[in-house]
């Protein structure tokens, strides 16, 4: 299933159930009146932060979600059940916009949020006895539950991102960095769809590099380029080809000029010359060179990496 970080619900609560029309029947008692009873509340939809739920695939085939009903009022003026709750898995990162407005964004496992109400039940005629009407035969119908379309949008906890413009080595490098199973192919637009993989400093803190499709050659972003991860990012490790005959200057502001919409203020840049071992020349706008090949520069990186990572710790 594709990486998806953005979709399309539909949520509605549950209908209230059913007021009873009763009227008590025993032996020797010809008068027991009404005891018709209410009927229950409908169930509501919560949406649920799960961190085993990594996208928002699912909901590409699973769009419309609806809560339990409430129960129906009985005789003997016994009430109806409130309808369960449905609890909607998304993953951590989650964004709930309804009608063009956030309003929530479930950041961590375990936040929730209701995003469609239970009608309410019904009432029993038991309800409308009164001095002057003994034997009421008026109930009221359980209320339909709220309906809401809602957009999700996905923006993962990612620590830092591989960025730069096609075939400048980032899969290769999120491979020496990580051990992560990515795609590498010597040909731009070999990452489709995005990678992660984890990077450990010395204490055994883990922090989370993702490597996006990106940008086309030409700095804009591609199809499913998936940019919008970046804002939750706080390192980015731009990635320039040190073999390129093309200035290293003109692609860094070519790539830097797409990348500008998608990112917050405060993040950091790490400038990283790849294929190093394979240039002539190094490259004057890199703050490191590496070679994933040979291994050049790798613990160098990773060392400004990590301190730059903890410098700017959530």
């Amino acid at each position: 299933m594709p990486f998806t970080d953005r979709a399309q619900i539909n949520a509605e609560g549950g209908m209230g159930g059913m007021g009873c029309m009763s009227f008590r029947r025993e032996p020797k008692i010809p008068k027991g009146g009404p005891d018709g009873g209410n009927g229950g509340r409908g169930g509501r939809v919560v949406l649920v932060a799960d961190d085993q739920v990594t996208d928002l695939s699912r909901f590409r085939h699973q769009v419309h979600h609806r809560a339990p009903n409430g129960g129906h009022g009985q005789g003997k003026a016994r009430h109806g059940h409130a309808g369960t709750d449905l609890m909607v898995a998304v993953p951590p990162g989650t964004r709930v916009i309804r009608d063009g407005h956030v309003i929530a964004e479930l950041t961590e496992p375990g936040d929730s949020v209701p995003v469609a109400r239970g009608g309410n039940g019904g009432v029993g005629n038991k309800a409308f006895k009164s001095s002057t009407n003994q034997a009421p035969r008026t109930t009221v119908p359980g209320a339909p539950g709220e309906e809401a379309w809602l957009t999700l949008e996905l923006r993962l906890a990612v620590d830092a991102a591989l960025v730069g413009l096609p075939n400048s080595g980032k899969s290769a490098l999120l491979v020496a960095l990580t051990g992560a199973a990515a795609v590498e192919a010597p040909y731009p637009h070999s990452t489709l769809e995005p990678a992660f993989g984890p990077i450990e400093d010395p204490d055994g803190h883990l922090f989370l590099i993702i490597d996006l499709p990106g940008l086309a050659a030409d700095g804009t972003p591609r199809r499913d380029a998936h940019l919008e991860q970046l804002e939750r990012a706080r390192v980015l490790i731009h990635c320039i080809d040190a073999t390129d005959p093309e200035p290293a200057a003109d692609r860094l502001a070519r790539a830097r000029e797409g990348l500008e919409p998608f990112l917050h203020d405060g993040v950091q840049e790490i400038v990283v010359a790849t294929r190093a071992d394979e240039a002539e020349e190094p490259v004057a706008e890199a703050d490191v060179s590496v070679d994933t090949q040979t291994g050049t520069g790798l613990d160098a990186l990773r060392e400004r990496l990590l301190a730059a990572l903890l410098a700017t710790a959530r």
